[in-house]
């Protein structure tokens, strides 16, 4: 019978996992500082299609003043208004709302997912804050527990070891309640991304409407 082996785990594996998650945290950080870049741009891109609506709805105005007077005109037939120039003006006009209205729909589904990714943003960093201060409280956990280890070794006085046996369950309480925190803020983290892939799935929506 084929016996396998569990390889020996060690405080040395507890304190790679806690470098590990030092890296983690550096490179979580980076990221956040990619996207808020990032968010920045989307804004400025939401500012510049508001402009256009704007200049876009101006122009709109401008062409119903034309279709307007070329309606009056139309009526005296000695004028130079054929019916077709009418008929393509109400055309143009009518697309052009229909091109304002899905502009905005568009614009609000940008607006609603900077201001989305701005709260992911910060849920991230509460993310990465709960993380490095876990990565720390491990380093101390098993420095710690290698304290209580040699003390036993050297055999020293009772009551010394009681208190730093006391020391390490301190140290082993604030750790758990730091990876509790972690795990609160890993579960809001996801939900909050849920939301913001939501609001990706509406703007895709827009996109297809606008299309």
């Amino acid at each position: 019978m084929l016996i396998i082996l569990s390889p020996i785990i060690t405080h040395e594996d507890e304190l790679i996992l806690a470098k590990t998650e030092k890296e983690l945290v550096s490179q979580i950080k980076k990221l956040a500082r990619a996207q808020s870049a990032l968010i920045s741009s989307q804004k400025k891109y939401a500012e510049n299609i508001s402009k256009v609506n704007i200049t876009r709805d101006m122009l709109n105005r401008t062409f119903r003043d034309v279709l307007k007077q070329m309606q009056t005109l139309a009526r005296e037939h000695r004028s130079n208004i054929k019916d077709e120039e009418v008929q393509l003006y109400k055309e143009i006009i009518q697309q052009n709302d229909e091109y304002i209205k899905a502009n905005n729909t568009y614009l609000n589904a940008i607006k609603d997912i900077a201001i989305q990714k701005e709260y992911l943003v910060a849920k991230k960093d509460e993310f990465v804050e709960a993380l490095s201060d876990v990565a720390n409280r491990r380093s101390n956990v098993i420095k710690k527990a290698l304290d209580v280890e040699k003390a036993k070794n050297k055999l020293i006085d009772g009551d010394k070891l009681d208190i730093l046996d006391q020391e390490f369950n301190d140290v082993q309480r604030n750790f758990d309640r730091a990876r509790d925190i972690l795990l609160k803020k890993i579960h809001q983290f996801k939900e909050v991304r849920e939301e913001t892939n939501a609001l990706w799935r509406k703007l895709k929506e827009t996109i297809k409407e606008f299309s």
